[in-house]
């Protein structure tokens, strides 16, 4: 466990690459005189540009960087994730690196549970949010068919540790819609 340097660096080559690959798009279609598509493809490339800017509402370095680290593990699974930000985080009282650490394992878990080719369904929404007493990450995402729920709490056992000795936690629940894990942090 733990955020490294290793995944920065994916992430930034990743991101480079992605890059030039829509400058070449761009131009293949501007010497082709398709004016009309340029516009849609900036347009789907703004949105996609937006989706990975969401990383950096919350305001913990951490974080930005184990959700650039989440979307770019999704993206090769096929896996789209959603981040509602409806927190920036900022008076969280746990240690950055632990929060950090605490969503992007949970995150793995999920995206682990979810890789299987034959699993339909593949969205995982994240939403941060707040209260007077603490700041929430919730994981949802649809129920794979083979899950084995105990295997999965394993999982998430040493985040429930480490965030525990933070004044934090970490819950596995089934919902109507599949399965959540939320992790709940103190306020400052």
């Amino acid at each position: 466990m733990g955020l490294n340097l290793d995944n920065f660096v994916e992430i930034v080559q990743v991101q480079r690459h992605d890059f030039l690959n829509h400058l070449q798009v761009i131009s293949g279609l501007l010497q082709l005189n398709k004016v009309e598509r340029v516009q849609e493809y900036i347009s789907q490339v703004s949105m996609e540009i937006a989706r990975l800017s969401k990383t950096s509402q919350v305001k913990i370095p951490a974080v930005t960087l184990a959700l650039l680290s989440s979307l770019n593990e999704a993206a090769k699974y096929q896996i789209d994730i959603e981040l509602i930000i409806n927190s920036n985080f900022a008076e969280c009282a746990v240690l950055d690196s632990v929060v950090g650490e605490a969503i992007e394992h949970s995150v793995g878990c999920a995206l682990d549970a979810m890789s299987s080719p034959e699993i339909k369904g593949r969205n995982l929404d994240v939403v941060f949010s707040e209260n007077s007493k603490k700041c929430t990450c919730r994981l949802l995402f649809p129920e794979p068919p083979q899950i084995n729920l105990d295997e999965f709490e394993a999982r998430l056992a040493p985040i429930g540790e480490l965030l525990s000795r933070h004044g934090g936690r970490v819950n596995l629940a089934m919902t109507n819609s599949g399965i959540e894990i939320f992790l709940s942090f103190p306020r400052k």
